[in-house]
């Protein structure tokens, strides 16, 4: 699935439905981690596939589920683009 499709089909998920989508995808969230992160999807720009995602949006991800889980979760990005 491309990546903007995958964010948007997480917007419009609930938090279950999120946390299945990115299971199925191997990453696993918590429904706090899910929360923590929802607000965050509305900040990613298409324009990143070309630029790198900023170290501010990667700095805000870490401290919404920590620094080994926003490792895991830029790996799974790297992975998808």
């Amino acid at each position: 699935m491309e990546i903007l499709q995958f964010i948007n089909q997480l917007k419009a998920s609930s938090d279950e439905e999120a946390q299945r989508l990115a299971s199925s995808y191997g990453i696993a969230l918590t429904l706090q981690e899910i929360k923590a992160l929802r607000p965050l999807l509305d900040e990613i720009s298409f324009h990143w596939l070309f630029s790198g995602v900023p170290e501010s949006f990667i700095a805000k991800v870490k401290r919404a589920v920590g620094e080994k889980k926003g490792e895991e979760l830029f790996r799974s990005y790297l992975d998808m683009i």
